[in-house]
């Protein structure tokens, strides 16, 4: 019974709205260079050479870091569509056991 009714009163105790945070600030900072890339991604696809492509999945790669709607929305087209978004997934596991195994060597030499 204490419990609650310490809950209840640390509820009314906060402010209706919080300030926006550095952090979140940062994230979204991050999710707007992330679309500002992939849209400038899309219109150097154009160009004569591979310059699109690089730009807009380095927006992808930004954004899924740092948006969880788009991790969301990046799962549910890899369940629909594996072999087109399978190459991409081989890419991120591959990156992630190498920072994995860079982790576990650190922490080894520490």
């Amino acid at each position: 019974m204490h419990r609650r009714a310490t809950i209840r009163r640390s509820l009314l105790a906060r402010p209706k709205f919080d300030k926006p945070t550095l952090a979140r600030v940062r994230q979204l900072a991050l999710i707007g260079t992330g679309w500002s890339l992939i849209g400038l991604g899309a219109l150097m696809s154009p160009l004569p050479g591979p310059f699109g492509f690089p730009v807009a999945l380095a927006g992808g790669v930004i954004l899924l870091r740092n948006s969880a709607d788009a991790r969301r929305l990046f799962v549910r087209l890899k369940r629909r569509h594996p072999r087109l978004l399978g190459p991409v997934e081989r890419i991120r596991v591959k990156l992630r056991h190498r920072r994995n195994a860079a982790k576990a060597k650190a922490a080894a030499t520490a």
